[in-house]
């Protein structure tokens, strides 16, 4: 069959070899076959190309055909687009709901008959061409519909000129639904139409031979007698007034003015429409946009509130109880001790998956870009997980593609709080056998490298009914699994959105033979130091030793906390540094006259003065030479309270819970020369 225009026909599927029967079904005929291998490369396609019929499989790596089809029918240009689905799945009465409550229009299961969906497919295209052609009559008859209407406008005008003010009054006056009104060049109506009385509540002898300032006064400036239409009003199509009526209220309208020269005279047409109710609505949106965004700034200050007010209590337990831990504990307190930090562990890592959710619901998880090591950032991650796969004996080994460069530029923390759950999960879920990470280079493209995280196991495995359940907020596996290794299931969608806001996508490998295999890709740039060896700190190193006791330093600790204080102040006597309490910033100004010392610990939340105005006071009044450094120490890990931190002058931030190798790390850091 030929057509005057190309019949495209998108066919969707990620394996080549469907594509490949689908086409081959319809090789015969004259139609335009577009492929597309994913429901991503799909939703392109239907952005530039304009398609009779989408051929879609509904099980497809990343989104699937189910999300695909909503996502194209909520577009207004391909929501009329028929799609047939092609599955493997059988036709169970939830797939089928499934495929036709999402748009559509038919179902099949594979293998599927080659002529019936052959004469289904051209069913379809008859429709398309039908429509085609009914659509291009429609813009055929709207095009030769514009010029009439301009031929009659025009017609109008001639009309007016010849029949002057009788015919003016009739065509206006009977014919016209719009509010009319026409005035001449000193403002004097001429003429109003019916709708005209009816918006103003006039007769039409209360207004013919009254200035039209009557009804719009803001038109017009009136000096000396000397009637002059307002620039803008001439200028603008159309031009929002406030007309008055004969009740003398005012209402919302929208003016459009046009002027034509009848023997020698200028005269001027109006048409008024009363717009009240769209500016009502619009003023109804405005000020619900700025309640949403009211709220939206509630939630992140509630958010960070909630990270102070949670984690600090936290930070208390943790620490002490590291103390205590350190404090040499016979046997059995040696062994409650470690109950209590192992669940507070728990407790923390709960805390933080619920304060990063929150913070990816609400926009606010921004992604930093500096070099980080592969191989060190995988090192550390299996770190983690040492003790637990010694204590079931486990395997866990990892392969780096040799064609990757050593240093790439992300976010370390985001990416490894990605790989710590995918590899403590598997870690979790498996008794016997062993761990496998795999990092693959897939392209290297102008500039940019996409790279394939694998992680497998050999552990319990996930059926194929739950895969669909994985990567949605608060969803575990079932309820007894909830029991036994516990969790807010969150961490599958915290990656998922992570990896997203990292260029990539997440997976599970369907009809592996025994564990579970999860696969993620990221998109980056890769990073080569100029010097041999890099000056950056790419990974937080862990300290093995404690300060030596002779290198003291002199330290201000700005905390309000009780338990805060004196797990603080445990900590830096313990590493041998002498220690001055603050409990607000006004303490830690006073401290500053009376003696100089090296650092600054201080918490940004303290009454009287925080720690935000305490730092710009310091930067302000304390001479350079004599200002010490200042570390943050908070339970808030925003970016912007960060860098709020960073523009302040101080030199870096602790988060809470705070554990001694932080303090260890920081000072480290800060006085290499004397520690």
């Amino acid at each position: 069959m030929e057509f005057d225009y190309p019949i495209n026909i998108l066919l969707v599927d990620d394996h080549p070899q469907n594509l490949l029967s689908l086409e081959a079904v319809l090789a015969e005929e004259n139609y335009n076959l577009i492929r597309a291998y994913s429901g991503e490369e799909a939703l392109r396609c239907i952005l530039k190309d304009e398609f009779a019929l989408i051929v879609l499989d509904v099980e497809m790596p990343g989104m699937d055909g189910f999300e695909t089809a909503r996502l194209i029918k909520l577009r207004e240009k391909s929501k009329s687009i028929p799609i047939i689905f092609i599955t493997a799945k059988s036709r169970e009465i939830e797939h089928l709901f499934t495929g036709y409550s999402v748009g559509a229009i038919d179902y099949m299961v594979k293998p599927f008959i080659a002529q019936l969906l052959k004469s289904k497919i051209d069913g379809f295209v008859s429709m398309y061409v039908i429509n085609k052609k009914l659509q291009i009559q429609t813009e055929l008859l709207h095009q030769r519909s514009l010029e009439l209407e301009k031929t009659n406008k025009t017609l109008m005008r001639t009309t007016i000129d010849l029949i002057r003010t009788e015919a003016r009054a009739r065509i206006i006056g009977e014919t016209s639904i719009d509010t009319m009104v026409t005035f001449n060049n000193k403002g004097v109506i001429l003429d109003i139409n019916p709708a005209a009385m009816k918006m103003f509540g006039y007769r039409e002898d209360e207004l013919v031979g009254q200035s039209i300032t009557k009804l719009i006064p803001m038109i017009a400036e009136e000096t000396n007698d000397v009637f002059r239409i307002r620039d803008h009003f001439r200028a603008e199509k159309l031009s929002d007034v406030m007309p008055i009526r004969k009740d003398s209220s005012l209402f919302y309208a929208e003016m459009q003015l046009g002027e034509a020269i009848i023997e020698a005279k200028e005269i001027f047409a109006c048409t008024i429409s009363d717009i009240t109710e769209r500016k009502i609505a619009e003023q109804e949106m405005m000020q619900a946009k700025e309640e949403a965004e009211l709220a939206a700034r509630v939630k992140t200050e509630f958010l960070a509130m909630m990270s102070h007010e949670i984690r600090t209590p936290m930070n208390g337990i943790i620490g002490m109880t590291d103390l205590l831990i350190d404090s040499g504990l016979n046997k059995e307190q040696q062994e409650y001790a470690e109950i209590v930090r192992k669940s507070s562990d728990a407790l923390l890592s709960v805390i933080n998956d619920i304060l990063d959710f929150s913070k990816i619901e609400s926009g606010k998880m921004e992604m930093e870009q500096e070099p980080l090591e592969l191989k060190s950032l995988i090192d550390e991650t299996f770190d983690l997980f040492t003790a637990k796969t010694r204590e079931r004996e486990l395997t866990m080994e990892f392969y780096i593609d040799q064609e990757l460069p050593a240093y790439i530029i992300g976010d370390i923390t985001r990416l490894r709080q990605i790989l710590i759950n995918l590899v403590g999960n598997a870690v979790k879920f498996t008794e016997s056998g062993g761990i496998y990470v795999l990092v693959n280079k897939l392209a290297h493209q102008g500039g940019f490298l996409e790279i394939e995280f694998t992680i497998k196991d050999t552990g319990i495995g996930i059926s194929p009914q739950q895969i669909v359940h994985l990567f949605k907020p608060f969803s575990q596996l079932d309820s007894s699994m909830t029991r036994k290794y516990g969790g807010t299931g969150l961490g599958l969608a915290i990656c998922k959105t992570l990896v997203e806001l990292m260029g990539g996508s997440i997976r599970t490998e369907e009809n592996v033979e025994i564990g579970a295999t999860f696969v993620f890709t990221i998109q980056t740039k890769p990073f080569y130091f100029s010097e041999a060896k890099p000056k950056v700190s790419i990974a937080v190193e862990e300290m093995s030793s404690p300060v030596s006791e002779t290198a003291a330093l002199k330290i201000i600790l700005a905390e309000d906390h009780e338990v805060n204080q004196k797990l603080l102040l445990r900590i830096l006597q313990k590493l041998g540094h002498s220690v001055d309490l603050a409990e607000n910033g006004i303490e830690v100004l006073e401290l500053l006259k009376k003696k100089q010392v090296d650092l600054i610990l201080m918490d940004l939340q303290m009454p009287k003065m925080d720690g935000f105005e305490t730092a710009k006071a310091i930067m302000d009044n304390v001479p350079e030479m004599q200002r010490p450094t200042i570390i943050a120490v908070t339970a808030s890990t925003s970016e912007k309270d960060i860098a709020k931190c960073l523009a302040l002058g101080m030199a870096g931030f602790i988060s809470k819970p705070i554990k001694i190798k932080d303090i260890q790390q920081a000072l480290k850091q800060h006085f290499p020369e004397k520690l």
